[in-house]
């Protein structure tokens, strides 16, 4: 296949967080055997023979077919008190076409069909891992037909909706918006995966830890090494390869207080490859410390009502920024069709803030996918959310998102929110309505005037007590629904959570302590964030000077519904956005908090059987 020669320039970036280490080139595996030259030159055959041939009589042909081919390789283990309880190699390839009819003014896409959210101008078909070109072609063909079928329905409901005035998209913002195109056909070659032998003997010393806490309800380590290498082909004329490597490591303690409360935490980590992670004797100590911090939650009081300054410590810190920041950072319009409710975990709030201030003065955020480290040429720690080319095959590129709290850009798509905007670069999340959302890789947030933690805990303290309070609260830790789940609810017990939740809130707390003026700290449980609103971000009144970096793949699926699957068999999560937050520590000035007694259960009767 002739392709277009296009050189796609992406530059490493240099930030405050560098260290001084000194990058060591990592041993490369080989290239794919599954997906090769020959196997992508017959996808993009059949691809512009679709593209000339497909239509339907009385219909609009496509003036757009595009293609990702993922193959995916998955080493992942878990263990229970030193013993394997799950362990499985996975590898598969699948084919995603995506098809666009109308045009660019106006399209299929990024419109929720009523009754009918599948249909959404996709289609995917999962190939043998020793296809030969004729199969390509004849998967291609079968996914393209679909997908093609899928957008002329699509692209009707639109239209009617649109006469009947069940739209509140500006006419003059086009559904589609061109980007460059590109052709990169060198593979991506990254480490090879740690076998399954070594991820089963990590796994199983270091559950073996947890044959010494007995007051736990249950735990388990769980590890996990997996790689995604994907192709991108377009009738644009692009066709560029990537890939995406990380491994990553979980360790999850449950207990049950007195008065029946479930309590749990966690420690969960990812890097490149599995010298990013802590050692076997780090993770050790780090299960003890977490079966101390369940028995300690066991006997917590839950938290009383409370309004007034919050300070959000390390992985708290990560998880205010997750939860009610990052989805508001996309500039991609809301899926059209979607009711209030349903939109709102797209975020969009500051979709119309650009030029304005909308965080602290005292905060600065730059998003960056085309590096793989905290510092310059590989050096500093390790990131796992860069990459070459986005969902949409356009070419990564580093974004000031905000600077000194005014807003300068969003990470867009190719689905714009206003006329005149672009993709940069940063089209991962899907959504429905068959359009890639813009969201976050690697995101720094850089606050000025930092102090040292026991500073800013003090601080917190003085603004506590000047609105009449005797302690102020510390979040170190959220829960995270992909991590923790339970996949043994009852059915009342799902039916209750799904009537009484609140999608709009933030994950309770794991970790929060109620901090007073002589220093001492009180351990709380059931803490739950009311609603965040975009606004408190310009309320941050304190930033830390020893800024956390932190690795994890966010979860398209909502916390809710991660909660009612579960988290079958306890594996790492291997699927969702690979992400990376550096943040330093956060003190808001005014939110509300509740305790909350949710995940009471009887308990058991019988003591449990003894561990050892």
């Amino acid at each position: 296949m002739k392709r277009l020669a296009v050189l796609a320039a992406l530059f490493a970036s240099s930030t405050a967080f560098a260290e001084k280490t000194v990058a060591t080139p990592e041993p490369k595996g080989p290239p794919s055997e599954a997906v090769t030259p020959a196997i992508v030159d017959a996808i993009a055959e059949e691809m512009n023979r679709d593209a000339q041939r497909l239509v339907i009589p009385g219909a609009p042909p496509p003036y757009s077919i595009s293609y990702k081919i993922t193959e995916v390789e998955v080493n992942e283990v878990v263990a229970s008190l030193g013993q394997t309880i799950q362990k499985e190699p996975r590898h598969f390839v699948n084919i995603e076409a995506h098809v666009r009819v109308g045009s660019p003014d106006l399209d299929n896409g990024n419109f929720v069909v009523p009754d009918a959210s599948e249909i959404d101008g996709t289609a995917s078909f999962q190939l043998p891992l020793e296809a030969t070109p004729r199969i390509a072609k004849r998967a291609t063909w079968l996914v393209t037909d679909s997908a093609y079928k899928e957008a002329l329905i699509q692209l009707r409901a639109r239209l009617e909706a649109r006469k009947a005035g069940g739209t509140t998209v500006a006419r003059d913002v086009p559904a589609w918006t061109p980007a460059k195109s590109l052709v990169s056909d060198e593979p991506v070659l990254v480490a090879p995966l740690e076998s399954l032998d070594e991820l089963e003997a990590r796994a199983k010393a270091v559950s073996a830890v947890f044959r010494d806490q007995p007051g736990l309800r249950d735990s388990h380590v769980a590890l996990t090494s997996y790689l995604e290498r994907r192709w991108y082909l377009n009738t644009e004329g692009t066709s560029v390869t990537d890939t995406r490597r990380a491994s990553g490591l979980v360790i999850v303690a449950d207990g049950q207080a007195t008065d029946g409360q479930l309590v749990h935490d966690y420690f969960m980590r990812y890097g490149r490859t599995a010298k990013d992670l802590p050692s076997d004797d780090e993770l050790k100590a780090e299960s003890k410390r977490l079966g101390g911090s369940v028995i300690a939650l066991e006997k917590a009081p839950v938290l009383d009502h409370y309004s007034g300054p919050v300070l959000f410590e390390g992985e708290g810190a990560v998880g205010i920024v997750r939860a009610t920041l990052v989805p508001n950072l996309g500039g991609t319009p809301l899926p059209e069709g979607l009711n209030p409710q349903e939109a709102k975990q797209f975020g969009g709030e500051l979709n119309d803030s650009v030029g304005d201030v909308a965080l602290s003065r005292d905060l600065s955020l730059i998003d960056d996918p085309t590096t793989s480290s905290t510092g310059p040429n590989g050096t500093g720690k390790s990131l796992i959310g860069g990459y070459k080319v986005d969902d949409e095959g356009v070419a990564a590129q580093k974004v000031d998102v905000v600077k000194d709290g005014w807003l300068k850009s969003l990470l867009t798509s190719r689905t714009p929110s206003r006329k005149g905007q672009v993709s940069n670069g940063h089209a991962r999340r899907t959504a429905e309505g068959g359009a890639f959302q813009g969201s976050a890789t690697n995101l720094f947030v850089i606050g000025k005037g930092g102090v040292p933690r026991k500073a800013l805990e003090q601080r917190l303290v003085a603004v506590a007590r000047s609105v009449g309070k005797s302690y102020g609260l510390v979040i170190r830790r959220f829960d995270d629904a992909a991590v923790t789940a339970s996949p043994d609810f009852t059915r009342r017990e799902l039916f209750q959570m799904i009537k009484t939740t609140n999608q709009d809130l933030p994950p309770p707390a794991t970790l929060a302590y109620k901090v007073f003026a002589d220093g001492h700290q009180e351990l709380v449980r059931g803490v739950q964030l009311r609603e965040v609103p975009i606004k408190a971000w310009k309320d941050v009144i304190g930033v830390g000077n020893d800024p956390i970096v932190y690795n994890f793949l966010q979860d398209p699926l909502t916390q809710l519904t991660l909660k009612i699957q579960g988290v079958q068999e306890g594996f790492v999560p291997s699927s969702g956005i690979e992400s990376s937050i550096i943040t330093p520590d956060l003190l808001f000035k005014d939110l509300d908090v509740f305790g909350s007694t949710v995940g009471e259960r009887v308990l058991p009767p019988v003591p449990q059987p003894p561990v050892k």
